[in-house]
């Protein structure tokens, strides 16, 4: 019964072989429904069309041999589709649309042979398998398409970028580059540098992205951080630091990033998070710059007490609650549930010991430097 069945395929096979030329017409049709299939010329189609049958043919006879005039690999063949701008849809769609009149075909030929309804179901079932196969070979096909030209795009994207915020953007891909990615000359941008403290840069990357409802931002991944270019300024979010500078021309982009990376350090340093700039920063931006003059007002004003005194943190910290709450005795004491003769007590021994007199103005911005200077002294990292 076996050999019967196979035998009664071939004789079908043999019979669609000899009508190929009118098999591959009738695909073409098909094909030639779908619009997205306008711009694929027709002697692709007439190869793809003859594979199809022959494919056809050796799956019926069980075998994968096909004329090497038009053996390729069904994944070329997709990707060729998605390079040509077809859909997936339509590729997938088409695809089993031309395997269904092929099947028809298959049914006419074996009917008319006199194969027994389980041969032809039999033979139908060789079919709808190679349908199914195909169709993923193709799905897969078209996918490994889009994951590449999403690495283009992100490649470039990163490039030009790069480029825009170092200055050294060609004329010509500015033009090309910003008609892409949406970077129109004469517009002034926001320059962002971000990182999240948990590590992960995809979050913080979408939500840049997301800022602006108008124009989708240029961001991309540089160096560990999130860097991009906005007409927007954009929103905090949770658990990141985002260092912004601008408005800014693109001209003035370099010296933008330059001062949105330096911002991202200086936070980073003091442990900020949420949107910073260089005026939410003020003169701490130069405390971290000018770290030999720190180290100078550190060793009077920080180490000094660390060396002669026996609760030096208790000191420092009543300091610096001092001037932060505009060296105010009373609000000290109430922030650090303490009697106000306790604070002062402790304000006038650091005084002793350092020699600082905080009714001169020169002493307060020196105690100040040092001990913002302290609070960044052990984290050394330099963003560039």
């Amino acid at each position: 019964m076996v050999a019967s069945q196979d035998n009664l395929l071939i004789v079908a096979a043999e019979r669609l072989r000899g009508r190929s030329a009118e098999l591959v017409d009738r695909q073409m049709r098909v094909l030639r429904s779908f619009r997205s299939y306008d711009q694929v010329p027709d002697d692709d189609l007439e190869r793809s069309c003859l594979r199809n049958v022959m494919r056809v043919v050796a799956t019926l006879e069980q075998h994968d041999r096909l004329p090497p005039e038009i053996e390729e690999d069904e994944r070329a063949s997709g990707q060729r589709r998605a390079l040509q701008g077809v859909p997936s849809d339509d590729v997938v769609e088409a695809y089993r649309a031309v395997l269904a009149a092929l099947r028809d075909a298959f049914i006419e030929e074996a009917s008319a042979a006199g194969a027994h309804p389980r041969d032809v179901l039999a033979g139908t079932r060789r079919l709808w398998d190679l349908t199914d196969k195909y169709s993923n070979v193709l799905v897969s096909a078209r996918q490994q398409v889009e994951i590449d030209a999403a690495r283009r795009d992100e490649r470039h994207r990163i490039e030009f970028l790069q480029c825009l915020v170092a200055g050294t953007v060609d004329p010509a891909e500015l033009i090309e580059g910003g008609a892409i990615h949406g970077v129109l000359p004469g517009k002034a941008y926001w320059v962002v540098r971000g990182r999240s403290s948990t590590g992960g840069s995809d979050r913080l990357s979408r939500h840049l992205e997301s800022s602006s409802a108008v124009t989708r931002p240029l961001v991309a991944p540089i160096d560990g951080d999130v860097v991009g270019i906005s007409s927007v300024r954009p929103a905090p979010l949770a658990e990141a630091v985002i260092a912004v500078a601008g408005p800014a021309k693109l001209a003035d982009l370099p010296h933008a990033f330059a001062e949105a990376t330096r911002v991202l350090n200086v936070a980073i340093r003091y442990g900020r998070t949420g949107i910073v700039d260089s005026s939410a920063l003020s003169v701490r931006i130069a405390v971290e710059h000018h770290a030999e003059l720190g180290e100078q007002l550190f060793r009077r004003y920080i180490a000094n007490v660390r060396a002669r005194s026996g609760a030096p943190e208790e000191l420092l910290h009543t300091v610096q609650t001092y001037l932060r709450h505009r060296r105010s005795v009373p609000e000290t004491a109430r922030a650090l549930s303490l009697h106000e003769n306790t604070v002062r007590y402790r304000l006038e021994r650091y005084q002793k010991i350092t020699g600082a007199d905080f009714a001169d103005t020169d002493a307060l911005v020196e105690v100040w430097w040092a001990l913002e200077y302290a609070t960044i002294r052990a984290t050394a990292t330099t963003i560039t």
